[in-house]
């Protein structure tokens, strides 16, 4: 099969698109024939600083030589325990940080993984969307939105942004959206009640009214958010922000059990209630994919280096299988 492979971490420069043996499914795993994946923020930073990374997943895995958390795709085969899937079955979800990852035409994961059937109006390129909302949602739960509550979202254009913008919408918050002049009306068309671009006045003349400001590019200054909140308001952050300062205040936060500044982590075995969950609302029409740009497999070194740019909105697509063509295994 055909991966996009890495040998050593460093730059886009160090990816190869090349050959590899197919991964054969154990008892309980399924193995996906993928039709599209992404790069991400979170490939990007693996990619350069993988250290950090595995520190955040949970532990010092071995290292991974096929990056790539959504896919798209295909139930290829099945593990002789598997009882959930079934080989033919349309499957989107996030291919487990430990596993090697989507970027690739074939990989495994537990059936039992973060993984459900596709919706059913949506394309495989389109399905790619999981990895922004996983990372969203903690926040939008912990903040216990409703009706009443104000949320500014900074960076409210890429993946994880446009999936919080339209997670609190759904929830009944009035959002004020952050974004680059050119994503205001991609703000506006996700249900934003006010966009605003980053780089006006407008913005550092928002004053002291958001219940909760959640950063979802880690760039926002302690200085900025702190005159954005109530009294008592929550702070909530993807990132450390620049120059790790969120470090000090998140110890600080957990210490005092102030509760000021969070960084929520979805809660382990979660993952695959989520996109079922995900799933069900964007059936419904409450969620919206927000696709940026597509790359071939072949080009992938170029998606990395365009998203590493912080320029994207919403997803980067990588389609593995095009019409017309389908990947072999081996």
């Amino acid at each position: 099969m055909k991966a996009a492979t890495i040998a050593r971490y460093g730059s886009a420069g160090v990816i190869e698109v090349r050959n590899v043996p197919a991964p054969v499914p154990g008892p309980n795993e399924v193995l996906v024939r993928v039709h599209a994946a992404t790069v991400n923020r979170t490939d990007c930073g693996e990619l350069r600083f993988p250290a950090l990374i595995r520190l955040l997943n949970g532990g010092w895995r071995s290292r991974r030589t096929i990056l790539g958390m959504d896919f798209a795709g295909i139930i290829e085969a099945v593990g002789a325990a598997v009882s959930m899937f079934k080989p033919g079955d349309r499957v989107f979800g996030m291919c487990p940080s430990r596993n090697d990852g989507a970027q690739a035409e074939y990989f495994c994961m537990p059936e039992t993984g973060p993984m459900a059937h596709m919706p059913s109006n949506l394309r495989f390129d389109q399905a790619v969307v999981c990895e922004g909302a996983f990372y969203a949602n903690p926040a939008i739960e912990h903040f216990g939105l409703k009706p009443g509550h104000k949320i500014l979202i900074y960076g409210a254009s890429g993946a994880i942004g446009t999936a919080a913008l339209q997670l609190a919408k759904y929830r009944g918050a009035e959002v004020t959206a952050v974004v680059a002049g050119r994503h205001l009306g991609l703000a506006r068309s996700l249900g934003a009640d006010l966009a605003v671009d980053y780089a006006t006045d407008a913005f550092d003349q928002l004053g002291r009214h958001f219940d909760f400001v959640m950063d979802a590019v880690g760039k926002l200054g302690i200085r900025r958010w702190r005159r954005l909140l109530k009294p008592g308001g929550v702070f909530s952050t993807t990132d450390l922000g620049p120059w790790s300062q969120n470090l000090f205040f998140l110890l600080s936060s957990k210490i005092t059990g102030s509760g000021r500044v969070v960084v929520p982590l979805a809660k382990r075995g979660t993952g695959q209630a989520f996109v079922n969950d995900l799933k069900d609302k964007i059936e419904a029409g409450r969620f919206v994919p927000v696709i940026d740009r597509r790359y071939p497999l072949a080009a992938i070194a170029d998606a990395y280096r365009y998203v590493q740019t912080g320029e994207k909105a919403g997803v980067v697509v990588i389609d593995i299988v095009t019409e017309g063509r389908l990947a072999e295994p081996g």
